[in-house]
């Protein structure tokens, strides 16, 4: 039955608006468009998607070749496991266009919900990541510690500037700033560590290791706009940090110079598992994920870092992303199959425990200081890593939901 001008244009609408809310709460842009294609398929219209960064594009077909044509300026996204869940549910229970009207009415109380993560626990659950990820870095306890009152120092400062849009971009150069300077501080106090640890760990909060690697998922699904976007955005924030580090790290030497880094006090080998479990609850403020999930993100994690150090320690670090990467790509789709909820719940926190934003944060650092070879190093081993973790990921998307879903309709039969 073909469709009236009105009732094609709040489909238009409708789905407008769902790719809006999907793009602000962190889907990328292949995700996107895949939802948008089977949630016009239910409703009645083919749709033809075209995402980037900052432009959607949909264009509707009704069955009787009626066609009309959504386009949408983007707002900046970030990341919001909160709304992804209750968007996933949203978008499997549409079911056809007779309620329309209701699916808007949740569609926009879905966008209307609070945060999960924000004030005091957000704050503190910014110092745990921080602190873990010091620990990542091959520090030690004071590493920990330092790295964690700065991390907590930075994502107030985040905080703080968010209520003040203008910055816009000048808001890395700032915190990273302040941060080097607390670091390089907090060295003058406690000589026995190292500043410059510290100082990554507390800013890992912004850094965009994840953003590169699905940045390179987005190239590897020939969503080449998306992906060159994205990738351009995380070597922008990368440079920007690094310019900050940078001048903090030359004021305070000028100000307070550290005589000698100290030495690192490795810890017990056995402290890497309950750091990554710890990192996994952290992360639940960094993708704004509700608590109910928090068994889930620190599972996701402590599943990459077992892959990563399994296969990483027989057959080299390529090898051990690759397959820290297959494994939370198949383990997030289990996930969905099971409790209907996003794969993304366990891929996005097990992603970010292998991720190489530090790595080539540490390799804008050396450009800047002048040392050349070492920044080309990091900075290539960082574009290697995103994208033998992108190709990983991708093989389990491919591999996984066609057995998954063969596996549900073997089931009926032999039962």
């Amino acid at each position: 039955m073909a469709m009236t001008e009105d009732e094609l244009a709040s489909l238009g609408r409708f789905l407008r608006d769902l790719g809006r809310a999907l793009h602000v709460s962190g889907a990328p842009a292949q995700e996107l468009e895949r939802r948008l294609k089977a949630v016009g398929a239910r409703l009645g219209v083919e749709v033809e998607g075209f995402a980037v960064l900052t432009f959607l594009a949909l264009t509707l077909v009704d069955s009787d070749g009626q066609r009309r044509v959504e386009l949408l300026r983007l707002p900046p996204y970030d990341y919001n496991m909160a709304r992804l869940i209750e968007l996933e549910a949203l978008c499997g229970e549409i079911d056809g266009s007779a309620r329309l009207a209701d699916y808007e009415q949740r569609l926009a109380a879905t966008m209307a919900l609070p945060v999960p993560w924000s004030g005091l626990p957000f704050v503190i659950l910014g110092s745990l990541l921080s602190a873990s990820v010091a620990l990542l870095l091959r520090g030690g306890w004071m590493e920990m510690l330092c790295g964690g009152a700065v991390g907590a120092a930075f994502v107030a400062g985040v905080l703080v500037c968010a209520r003040f849009p203008r910055l816009g971009p000048a808001v890395p150069v700032i915190l990273c700033t302040l941060a080097a300077l607390l670091a390089q501080a907090l060295a003058w106090f406690f000589p026995q560590q190292n500043p410059f640890v510290s100082a990554v760990a507390g800013v890992v909060f912004m850094l965009p290791g994840f953003m590169l690697t699905v940045a390179m998922s987005e190239l590897a699904t020939q969503n080449y706009l998306a992906g060159s976007g994205r990738l351009t955005g995380a070597f922008l924030q990368l440079f920007l940090m690094g310019a900050g580090l940078a001048i903090g790290t030359q004021i305070a030497q000028t100000l307070y110079p550290v005589a000698a880094q100290g030495v690192v006090t490795p810890l017990p080998a056995w402290a890497i598992w309950p750091t990554v479990a710890v990192l996994g609850v952290s992360l639940l403020a960094v993708l704004q994920a509700p608590w109910s999930t928090v068994l889930v993100s620190a599972g996701g994690c402590l599943l990459a870092w077992a892959a990563y150090s399994l296969a990483g320690a027989a057959m080299g670090y390529v090898v051990g992303a690759f397959c820290g990467a297959f494994a939370l790509g198949v383990g997030g789709h289990l996930y969905h199959a099971l409790s209907g909820r996003p794969s993304l719940l366990v891929q996005s926190p097990g992603l970010i425990t292998l991720v190489p934003g530090s790595m080539g944060f540490r390799g804008v650092h050396a450009l800047l200081a002048q040392d050349s070879a070492a920044g080309i190093s990091l900075i290539t081993e960082m574009l290697l890593t995103g994208a033998v973790l992108a190709v990983g990921l991708l093989l389990a998307d491919n591999l996984a939901p066609p057995l998954l879903q063969r596996k549900r309709e073997v089931s009926p039969r032999t039962g």
